[in-house]
């Protein structure tokens, strides 16, 4: 049986309603429009000429979006390899090769050491349900990723309280959609 293709859309910028497909799985659960939408009206004043970093890439449609609206560099981490290997087709068509930086590869594994960046936006929108929030802040606070007042925009499950888990960040802005929530911290 075939996987069905799917696809999300860029909401806005040089790319605006490009279309990016992907092949349907319980793993990926890309970003809605809608909500893409109100992240990104959040970010209006920061992505432009920003260093991003797409954690959980999936599609890389966070990621793409951020490039699409002036980013000068998105790295983008994923760990399923026919993830990464879509993801770089569809930055090689939209000629972003040299603004973005593909890393298959589990991101608690990454040597970002070994990556001449600071991170000015922080994109987290992992799978649900795996506790990947606090590891993935605690990975982040271990590591001199972030550039001073960088933003981290956090996707999860609504039932996830981030009170604990987001201590010492600043909240801007939260919202919510179906069964996620969305939020906007500042380092």
């Amino acid at each position: 049986m075939r996987q069905r293709v799917s696809n999300v859309r860029v909401v806005a910028g040089k790319f605006k309603g490009l279309r990016i497909p992907f092949r349907a799985s319980k793993y990926i659960r890309p970003t809605t429009s809608k909500t893409k939408e109100t992240i990104f009206n959040w970010l209006m004043e920061n992505v432009q000429g920003s260093v991003c970093l797409d954690m959980f890439a999936g599609t890389g449609s966070l990621g793409i979006e951020a490039l699409s609206r002036g980013a000068d560099k998105v790295v983008f981490v994923e760990k399923q390899k026919s993830q990464t290997d879509a993801l770089e087709s569809n930055l090689e068509r939209l000629k972003v090769n040299r603004s973005s930086y593909v890393l298959n590869a589990n991101v608690f594994s990454v040597d970002f050491d070994n990556l001449p960046y600071q991170f000015d936006l922080l994109f987290i929108d992992p799978p649900f349900r795996e506790n990947l929030i606090q590891r993935s802040l605690d990975f982040i606070k271990s590591k001199n990723i972030l550039s001073p007042k960088a933003l981290i925009y956090l996707e999860c499950e609504k039932e996830l309280n981030l009170i604990e888990i987001t201590e010492g960040l600043n909240l801007l802005k939260e919202s919510k959609g179906g069964q996620t929530h969305y939020y906007l911290y500042e380092s």
